[in-house]
């Protein structure tokens, strides 16, 4: 559904009557583009490994029918002149971990005994009788993974490794939209760019006639001509670069959007002019600027030093509190003793107290050494990083302040050249000035148009910069 509205949205866009915008432009390319759509299935999957790490707190039921034919001559039956024991069982149950470390079990069994041929008839009852047990286990970790600070600590780490992997995402996202809109800025100079050298081909075409005109009347040299030749010539070459210019930067944008080549080109407008704060593309609310880099950083540094303290839990001395309690139901046959599972007349009850230590070698000192310093170095990284950021962050702003003084310059040089170039064109007109100076006064207004909008495409391109970066509290 949501391939079929951009398609929709593409092809409307297309029609003459409706031009696309940057951010219609951008909503395209994020619908279109594959690398996105993988980076956003790859995020699931971040968050759907991170739930499965709970795979062991998932209630787990079990089932077993069995048939047992015993004609060992040791066995107990057999003492009694049984030649073949039978037994017929059946056993149902369900255990559950909690977060708390607390492991339960609740299970019950039944089984039926057939020992045809007791000769003692003292023991007669036994040749055919039904037995069953009801009971629920539980343990809880004392020391190691103490009421669940083991599961803790494990959610900890994941969440963080998870914030990282999907800011990753994010980041590679970015900085999709980021080429993307730089492609979406070329392709406006590259529009601005034939404009200009068609309009200076287009003026020098007109001194070239001019010329021609003048010296067909005796007021100028052939040489004036020539000049006035060679500048249509030279403006003829920037039209046909600034034609594959253009050609190259509808590529860019189709290849952004994944059109293809027989798809039909979008309208796209925008202004080359209009400028915008970066922190305006900054996401995020009030607090610390940084590169989502170095916050990536950040949460492999709070993931690394949780897992040490997973290490750390892990090679604890495990002191386990357990106990058990279950029926003992006879009867007669099967169905009999199952009536009687709830009988708790004769049960079984059982408390235990389970230590267990594991000796302080090499290997054991290397493992927690080796997981803190592992934390140390991510944490000495992440700070690194950081410190760069906030020196990115601050040149980027330098460079942005500066760009737009230089804007401002190339403003002013503009006009003053187009002013110059018209005054001299006013002054050849009237015969007070030579060709030389009109071809001098025309080249220098297209280069200064051509440098302002150049300069205008880099201040847009680096303000797309900002998508990279994002706010996050002290």
């Amino acid at each position: 559904m949501k391939s079929q509205v951009c398609i929709a949205l593409l092809l409307f866009c297309s029609s003459p009557s409706f031009a696309m915008n940057l951010q219609e432009y951008l909503k395209v390319v994020e619908s279109n583009h594959r690398s996105i759509k993988a980076l956003d299935y790859a995020k699931e999957a971040y968050d759907d490994a991170n739930l499965a790490g709970d795979i062991d707190l998932v209630p787990a039921v079990g089932a077993e029918i069995s048939y047992l034919s015993d004609k060992n001559p040791l066995s107990q039956f057999a003492l009694f002149g049984v030649p073949e024991s039978k037994q017929l069982s059946y056993n149902l149950g369900l255990q559950k971990k909690f977060s708390s470390g607390t492991s339960a079990k609740v299970w019950g069994t039944v089984t039926q005994f057939d020992n045809p041929g007791i000769q003692n008839p003292e023991f007669a009852r036994y040749s055919r009788f039904g037995y069953g047990q009801l009971g629920l286990t539980l343990s809880q970790s004392l020391w190691k993974d103490a009421f669940g600070r083991g599961t803790r600590l494990r959610w900890e780490r994941q969440d963080a490794d998870t914030a990282a992997k999907k800011g990753d995402a994010d980041y590679k996202i970015r900085g999709v939209l980021v080429q993307a809109e730089v492609a979406y800025w070329e392709y406006l100079y590259a529009v601005e760019n034939l404009k200009t050298a068609q309009g200076s081909l287009d003026r020098a075409k007109k001194i070239e006639s001019w010329t021609r005109r003048r010296v067909n009347d005796g007021i100028s040299d052939r040489a004036d001509l020539l000049q006035g030749q060679a500048l249509v010539a030279g403006r003829q070459l920037l039209l046909i670069t600034a034609e594959d210019d253009l050609q190259s930067a509808k590529k860019a944008v189709r290849d952004a959007m994944e059109l293809k080549d027989s798809d039909p080109f979008p309208v796209i407008e925008g202004d080359l002019s209009v400028s915008r704060p970066i922190n305006s593309m900054v996401t995020g609310g009030k607090g610390r600027v940084v590169q989502i880099e170095a916050y990536i950083k950040s949460l492999d540094a709070k993931a690394a030093a949780v897992s040490a303290d997973e290490v750390e839990d892990k090679f604890r001395p495990d002191l386990v509190l357990s106990g058990s309690y279950n029926t003992n139901a006879l009867g007669q046959d099967m169905p009999e003793a199952s009536q009687n599972l709830g009988d708790f007349d004769r049960p079984t009850a059982k408390v235990s107290l389970t230590f267990q230590y594991l000796f302080d070698t090499s290997v054991k000192k290397a493992a927690k050494d080796g997981a803190r310093k592992q934390a140390l170095a991510n944490r000495m990284l992440a700070e690194r990083q950081l410190l760069e950021s906030d020196s990115a962050w601050s040149e980027l702003n330098r460079r942005y302040i500066e760009m737009s003084k230089r804007v401002e310059s190339a403003e002013q040089v503009h006009k003053l050249q187009n002013d110059r170039a018209r005054a001299t064109n006013d002054l050849f007109n009237k015969g007070r000035t030579i060709t030389m100076n009109v071809i001098d006064a025309e080249n220098d207004a297209a280069t200064a148009e051509l440098n302002l909008s150049r300069l205008k495409t880099e201040q847009r391109k680096m303000e797309a910069q900002g998508r990279l970066y994002m706010t996050v509290e002290e």
